[in-house]
């Protein structure tokens, strides 16, 4: 029988297999685990990696609302360095979180947009096919986890910030429309989430939220040094348009290992 040892790395838990030898096939099979003829596709490690910013880049509208410190509401376009913002923890509960970057911001880019709308609000949430927003199957199930905004479907939930509970609260989805419009932007909070037009969303796209929010923690920790140091008032002020450095140079790393055929794992 196959027995399965559970041995612990610096991210990920990884899971050593050890197969008995199958005698009964002869020896030019020995070592081959299974007797069925069907192929076996292992699961592949999950891999981070940056797509060159495109019209189909993970973004929110720019005129999506976010609600400041002091309760007031903007646009996401005029979010600055430094603003703290409502944002959802781990456990569902509401809490408030700096800006500390802007991943991606092009006011005069038109592109497509996924309008969520769901019971108990008026209008929908904009953000593009690839971003990561909460959702589940089970509005029962407590908190849901960021999937990508293209696989939300009818009748699904997404969750809505509860000001009385402190809490999200899920909120059934009844409509999903695609619409054109101009303007986007990716707002980056220290905590690696915001809420959107009230909407709990994920400040990442294209991969994994939680590889995500380990692949950027040099970048929070940069802000944090620079917090300490009393040198970030100077950013202070609205971002300009495209992409941020951090992930244009993560994106440059990707280019110079696509030169060595270093490409991102895919299922076989």
């Amino acid at each position: 029988m196959p027995q399965a040892n559970k041995s612990s790395g610096s991210d990920f838990d990884t899971i050593e297999i050890q197969m008995e030898e199958n005698q009964s096939l002869g020896s030019a099979a020995q070592g081959y685990p299974y007797r069925s003829t069907e192929r076996y596709n292992p699961p592949q490690p999950a891999r981070y990696y940056y797509q060159e910013p495109n019209d189909d880049w993970g973004c929110f509208l720019g005129e999506t609302s976010v609600q400041l410190r002091d309760g007031r509401k903007v646009a996401m376009k005029n979010l600055k360095i430094g603003d703290w913002v409502r944002v959802v923890k781990p456990d569902g509960r509401l809490a408030l979180s700096p800006v500390i970057a802007m991943l991606h911001r092009e006011p005069d880019k038109k592109t497509t947009f996924l309008q969520i709308y769901v019971e108990g609000k008026d209008g929908p949430v904009c953000l593009t096919p690839d971003h990561l927003i909460y959702a589940t199957n089970n509005p029962r199930g407590g908190f849901g986890r960021p999937i990508f905004a293209k696989a939300v479907e009818e009748g699904m939930s997404i969750f809505l910030a509860n000001e009385e509970s402190g809490k999200v609260a899920p909120a059934k989805v009844r409509e999903i429309k695609e619409m054109e419009s101009t303007g986007f932007c990716a707002p980056l909070t220290k905590e690696g989430t915001i809420l959107a037009d009230g909407v709990a969303a994920s400040c990442y796209a294209v991969f994994n939220h939680g590889i995500s929010h380990k692949v950027f923690a040099p970048l929070r920790r940069l802000y944090g040094l620079k917090s300490a140091m009393g040198i970030g008032g100077k950013e202070k002020e609205v971002v300009k348009k495209g992409v941020h450095w951090y992930p244009k140079a993560l994106m440059n790393v990707n280019k110079f290992l696509s030169w060595f055929h270093v490409q991102p794992a895919t299922a076989g």
